[in-house]
């Protein structure tokens, strides 16, 4: 079976889906299960766990979200 290629994908784009994916408005999101997410999914991502920590958690934060910040990322 042949690979379907979708081309690359943005971080912002990742983060908003997976933000998006967190519909359960009661629980945090969980920055490092994001950041485990991200880097799943983006993993020659050039940015520090820290800068996409940062990201999550600013996109979270638009959105109304909560967070919950369980995560130690390396500067």
């Amino acid at each position: 079976m042949a690979a379907i290629e979708f081309g690359p994908r943005s971080v912002t784009s990742v983060i908003d889906q997976y933000v998006n994916s967190r519909r359960s408005s009661d629980r945090p999101i969980s920055m490092r299960d994001a950041l485990r997410a991200l880097r799943t999914a983006l993993p020659l991502c050039a940015l520090t766990d820290r800068q996409i920590v940062d990201l999550v958690a600013a996109t979270a934060i638009e959105r109304g979200r909560n967070i919950y910040f369980d995560a130690a990322p390396e500067a």
